[in-house]
């Protein structure tokens, strides 16, 4: 539905061509999360009617069109949400809740209540429910033996685990995906991350966010063992949590040596190399593992968990 909505605004000329499409403004405008716009733009990009640029974002029109970038701000108004979009989704409100439920993460479990929930958001309970089940898969809430959602606690013993399922799986994972991944779609990547290299650090955690989901997401949807796949989503609660407290919670580091990091893996990648990929992706992993840790601390060193009417005690 936001496809449609888009691609009809760009071929009525009412985004003319230089607009720059950008996730967060259309996905406040369509009410909706960001993922399905990230969805929509990919399925755009791949219908020629926009195209990726060394800015973020897709510019309309065909390549070698200048960016126009504040054409957006102007002209996404002409757009409505989806007619049958429902109000009050859990896709409204799901980004506030990931944010309430990371920081929980660090201080320790505690159960969810779906009732309370509801109430908070204003929202059906079914709705609660389904951004509790959204979350499930990102290894950030689970079900209890009595079947109640639990907020699973990123300590150092868990932390530790899923770097080790990182470092079995990714790298392999990845040197499988390396001949199915367009090379266009690479050197976007690598056109992304110098930019933020350069910009560096007058950047975002959700632009830095968006860099880590390219390498350790949609790289990684090209694995033909979609089973490494759907098991490696359990860690992605790890990326989620630079998000959600860089920038907010602890000051941007001086120097993000990710960015370099990433590089060095879709440069291999862009040469077919995909054992020097693999290689350069376990380094990677072994060095994020510690990043990781040591701002897990540094979260449960200088703050305390925040009650929230929704979360309650786990009883056994």
């Amino acid at each position: 539905l936001v496809r449609e909505s888009i691609s009809r605004a760009i071929r009525e000329k009412t985004f003319p061509e230089g607009t720059v499409l950008l996730e967060g403004p259309v996905a406040k405008r369509m009410k909706v999360s960001r993922a399905p716009v990230r969805q929509a733009l990919a399925m755009i990009e791949a219908e020629g009617l926009a195209h990726r640029f060394e800015g973020r974002g897709l510019i309309v029109g065909p390549p070698g069109t200048g960016p126009e970038r504040d054409l957006l701000s102007r002209v996404i108004g002409a757009i409505a949400p989806p007619e049958n979009h429902i109000a009050f989704s859990w896709q409204t409100f799901v980004d506030d809740l990931e944010a309430r439920i990371m920081y929980q993460a660090f201080f320790g479990a505690v159960r969810v209540n779906e009732v309370e929930l509801a109430r908070h958001y204003g929202v059906s309970r079914s709705t609660a429910r389904d951004a509790l089940m959204h979350l499930e898969p990102l290894g950030l809430v689970e079900k209890d033996a009595s079947f109640r959602w639990v907020v699973v606690p990123l300590d150092r013993q868990r932390i530790s685990e899923l770097y080790q399922l990182r470092d079995l799986l990714e790298p392999v994972a990845l040197r499988q995906a390396v001949p199915f991944i367009p090379r266009d779609t690479i050197t976007g990547m690598i056109e992304r991350h110098e930019t933020a290299l350069r910009s560096y650090p007058s950047v975002t955690a959700g632009e830095l966010y968006e860099l880590e989901l390219d390498l350790h997401v949609r790289c990684l949807e090209y694995s033909p063992n979609t089973t490494f796949v759907k098991v490696l989503r359990r860690t992605h609660c790890l990326l989620t949590l630079s998000k959600q407290i860089m920038g907010i919670r602890i000051d941007m580091p001086e120097y993000e040596p990710f960015m370099n990091e990433h590089l060095r893996i879709l440069r291999c990648m862009r040469l077919g190399d995909d054992t020097g990929a693999e290689l350069a992706m376990r380094s990677h992993i072994h060095a994020s593992a510690i990043k990781v840790e040591d701002r897990a601390t540094v979260m449960r060193r200088r703050y305390s968990a925040t009650p929230q009417p929704f979360f309650q005690p786990v009883t056994t």
